[in-house]
């Protein structure tokens, strides 16, 4: 692994090279969009991070769904949330029977 600090013998190509390959190590190891269904199976939670805002002052976006028959998905609600407010109802939802599941649309 390399350390801050490091490598600054050589040209600065190459410390730039070094630094952008370490953001695209972080950004890979971030994670994605979470997804959460109720037991019955009916309403989907995503959780998407709100990169604009991440900086400064971390948002999610968690969008209310459910898949229809014909497998396109009914969006009913979008809304804006502090991170920690976002984590602490993705806890309670799980909590409460909720349960986490795979990417469930696009």
């Amino acid at each position: 692994m390399v350390q801050f600090g490091q490598n600054f013998d050589k040209p600065l190509s190459t410390r730039r090279i070094l630094i952008v390959s370490m953001y695209h190590l972080h950004a890979s190891r971030m994670k994605r969009d979470g997804w959460i269904k109720e037991r019955s199976g009916v309403w989907i939670l995503r959780f998407r991070y709100e990169w604009e805002s991440w900086d400064e002052d971390p948002r999610v976006l968690v969008e209310k769904g459910r898949l229809e028959f014909c497998g396109v998905p009914l969006l009913k609600t979008r809304k804006r949330m502090r991170r920690s407010s976002a984590v602490m109802l993705w806890r309670n939802l799980l909590s409460t029977g909720w349960e986490q599941v795979n990417p469930q649309w696009e």
